[in-house]
């Protein structure tokens, strides 16, 4: 399955190197002791006096920290394995996987994919889900803190929840990397859930965490959709666009979001949340040309040619220097099964007008010059049906006049499209037909672009 880089490796920080320079003694936490440490705070937190100070769950959540700190306290996701086994010596075994190795030690194994750490399992671990257990614990100390004390305890504790927000990510891109999305998705809803439980935290965004569980939940509910789960997936995408909703909210991420949430809402088949999506992005970013083709788009595809011309007339009387605009009003006139041929030319005229203020555009000059070569192309099937030798002469005519038409904007769009393989592939590929047709197999044009198209 392919894998978000963005999710699986954050970045790498080299303890090694620094340990070895400084001499420094690093103390790793030991299992047995944080065993016996979470037995006594078990009997703490039932004992009838202990239980009511909020020492007492203080002391608790750190320890909770501390056990899903063991084995991963000198470690980030993405060191090599020569920096992981400087802090916690040679593994018991290695198997070898795909692409990589697992370590196993006593208590941990870890996941080496292309020598850097991606993931880790416990084996026999203290408990099932400590960082729950340790949010649980502070939130219970503050809670049992005296009204006016209250930020104070926060203060005492700051430390532990900024450690605690960073534990929670890690494990979610642990959890995500062995393909436990949902898991994943709780651990990084979970870094909200400690924002937005402190006072300490109020006026901070995690902004990159809203980010990451919109990502996820995305990407739960493909694979619902997938599995013919449609009410699963339309819940995990929802989920995603609710995500995605905040980010606009907080002004992150641009609009780009709304075309994300676009995406979203195709895949659930709500067209007109897509539509009303849409709209909403457009009032916030006036100025994207990425949101008015994704708009015009989704009217071509629904065949709700009439309301994308409304949209895209609407769009040029406020920018009548729009080039997209025009390019999609092309697009949307000539979107019917039988277009007549003055339609054509003034879908082809729209083009112009597109270029004029956009000449840099490969795409439009494609488009232009494959409508060109459609309509040569009728019009020489059509001659080779006709009987009449006037009629064919005028029909070859016109079918030599729009390839030649075609020619220029098809070879601009190869000039144009040195980053995109698709147009300069398709561009050879029409201007081959195109020189053979008119030139035949000799000519330096046909033999010029048949050995353009095989170097690509």
């Amino acid at each position: 399955m392919k894998r978000l880089i963005l999710l699986a490796v954050v970045t790498a920080f080299i303890f090694g190197n620094i340990a070895a320079q400084d001499g420094t003694t690093v103390v790793l936490l030991n299992h047995n002791t944080l065993e016996k440490k979470v037995e006594k705070s078990n009997e703490q937190i039932e004992h009838q006096k202990k239980k009511l100070k909020d020492k007492t769950w203080r002391q608790r959540g750190e320890i909770f920290q501390d056990v899903n700190n063991q084995g991963l306290e000198q470690l980030q996701i993405g060191i090599d394995e020569t920096t992981l086994k400087i802090f916690y010596n040679e593994p018991e075994s290695v198997e070898e996987i795909e692409n990589g190795q697992i370590l196993h030690y006593e208590t941990i194994n870890y996941f080496f994919e292309n020598g850097r750490l991606r993931g880790w399992t416990r084996n026999d671990p203290i408990h099932p889900n400590p960082l729950d257990e340790a949010l649980r614990s502070f939130k219970k100390a503050v809670e049992l803190t005296e009204e006016d004390k209250k930020m104070k305890t926060q203060e005492r504790i700051e430390e532990n929840l900024v450690e605690l927000k960073s534990q929670f990510q890690r494990e979610g891109q642990n959890k995500y990397y062995h393909e436990q999305f949902y898991a994943a998705l709780d651990k990084f809803e979970s870094v909200l859930e400690v924002t937005n439980s402190f006072t300490i935290f109020d006026g901070d965004v995690d902004t990159l965490m809203i980010n990451y569980c919109g990502i996820v939940a995305r990407e739960i509910g493909y694979n619902h959709l997938q599995e013919g789960e449609d009410e699963k997936a339309e819940k995990m995408y929802r989920k995603a666009i609710d995500y995605y909703d905040k980010l606009t909210d907080l002004n992150y991420g641009g609009s780009s979001n709304y075309v994300q949430m676009t995406r979203d809402y195709y895949a659930i088949g709500d067209t007109l949340g897509a539509i009303e999506n849409l709209k909403k992005g457009l009032e916030q970013y006036p100025d994207s040309t990425l949101l008015v083709t994704v708009t015009a788009q989704a009217y071509y595809l629904l065949g709700e040619n009439d309301k994308g011309l409304e949209f895209v007339n609407d769009r040029l009387q406020k920018r009548p220097q729009d080039a997209t605009a025009y390019y999609w009003k092309g697009l949307l006139i000539t979107n019917e099964e039988d277009v007549e041929e003055e339609t054509i030319e003034q879908a082809l005229a729209y083009y112009d007008t597109s270029l004029m203020y956009d000449p840099a555009n490969a795409s439009v000059y494609y488009q232009s010059g494959y409508v060109n070569y459609a309509v040569g192309a009728n019009y020489f099937e059509q001659e080779s049906y006709e009987e009449d030798a006037d009629l064919r002469e005028d029909l070859n005519s016109k079918g030599v006049k729009y390839y030649e038409q075609s020619v220029d904007k098809l070879e601009k769009a190869y000039e144009l499209s040195s980053d995109d393989l698709t147009i300069r592939k398709e561009s050879l590929d029409l201007l081959k037909r195109i020189y053979y047709k008119l030139y035949g197999s000799e000519d330096e044009h046909y033999i010029r672009t048949d050995q353009r198209l095989k170097e690509l």
